[in-house]
């Protein structure tokens, strides 16, 4: 069936304005049932294909491409350079992007004499993503959509939710869709869950369309530290590493209420305002001996309690010659 899917697609741009479905199969020789499966592949690939659900002045019964967006740009080289960059940073979770790139022939902009064939920049992204994954996410946002999401967790299961997206958010290599869980919603749970990305196996738009509570995506980050949500209010932490490892805290900004003070002995002191959370015990942690937690009381033992543990656990463990403990 997916080798129908050009012919599909090439009938549909020779008929801008739209075709019946029953008309649709017949110049392609399958059955109805068939042409919504060949509508859907392409939505997965992030060709979008309106029914009158989507767009009421498509005709009920009908199919047609979404209209192209018209855009006339005069861009100076610099400028064409900033966005082909933009986009390569970006390029494994965009493909349309690339694809608009070579449209506007700016995939291989070049000076005038210059060979400037080589990426401006390559990022390795380790995540992958379902083809059309940010593409369908973007316009569930937009036009505030109700999707339903097939997700596996961290811990391997695969569940499966109504949601409601708000907004995509970046932390660390990772991008996450925030928004309503239906089904903590029911059960009387907050039902505002971050879902990471690349761990969505199948997102698809549903004809339901949600209306946007009051939602601050800022604020949302703000009171988080990293992916993991935390317990309580925000809280001062203030946490002390050592001259050795005080460049690697200076040179990352890890939250947006971060304060890093420089100490006369080559150490500083790290400040953030932010739940208690594993997520921040476990970047202490982290530090070893270079990490001394000022404030507040709860995470010092949090984190002398998991380091503990780590010995504990550790502790007489056969290396892999069979010698017990390791130097």
């Amino acid at each position: 069936m997916e080798s129908r899917l050009p012919d599909f697609l090439r009938l549909l741009r020779e008929n801008p304005r739209g075709l019946p479905v029953q008309e649709i199969a017949a110049r392609l020789g399958v059955r109805r049932q068939s042409v919504y499966r060949l509508r859907d592949k392409a939505q997965s690939l992030g060709v979008w294909v309106e029914t009158h659900g989507e767009n009421p002045e498509v005709p009920p019964g009908w199919m047609r491409l979404e209209a192209p967006l018209e855009v006339t740009v005069r861009l100076t080289l610099e400028e064409a350079e900033a966005l082909r960059a933009a986009v390569e940073r970006m390029e494994p979770l965009t493909p349309l992007a690339k694809r608009a790139l070579e449209r506007l022939a700016l995939r291989t902009l070049a000076a005038p004499g210059k060979d400037r064939q080589d990426p401006v920049v390559y990022t390795p992204l380790t995540d992958e993503y379902p083809p059309g994954l940010f593409e369908r996410a973007v316009r569930a946002i937009r036009e505030r959509r109700t999707c339903q999401v097939t997700y596996k967790n961290a811990k391997g299961e695969v569940k499966t939710y109504r949601f409601d997206p708000y907004a995509l958010i970046a932390r660390d290599p990772h991008l996450y869709l925030v928004g309503a869980n239906h089904n903590s919603r029911r059960a009387g749970y907050d039902p505002v869950k971050d879902l990471r990305l690349d761990q969505i196996l199948d997102l698809r738009l549903t004809r339901e369309r949600f209306r946007k509570p009051r939602f601050d995506v800022r604020a949302y980050a703000q009171h988080r530290f990293r992916a993991f949500a935390g317990e309580g209010a925000p809280v001062r932490v203030r946490v002390r590493f050592s001259p050795e490892k005080a460049g690697f805290i200076r040179r990352t900004r890890r939250h947006p209420t971060q304060v890093v003070e420089d100490l006369p002995d080559g150490s500083v002191v790290w400040q953030v305002e932010v739940p208690l959370s594993e997520d921040l015990v476990h970047f202490i942690v982290g530090y070893g001996p270079h990490a001394t937690v000022l404030e507040p009381e709860e995470l010092r033992r949090r984190v002398v309690a998991w380091a503990k543990g780590a010995v504990a656990a550790n502790e007489g463990v056969l290396s892999p010659e069979g010698v017990t403990g390791l130097d």
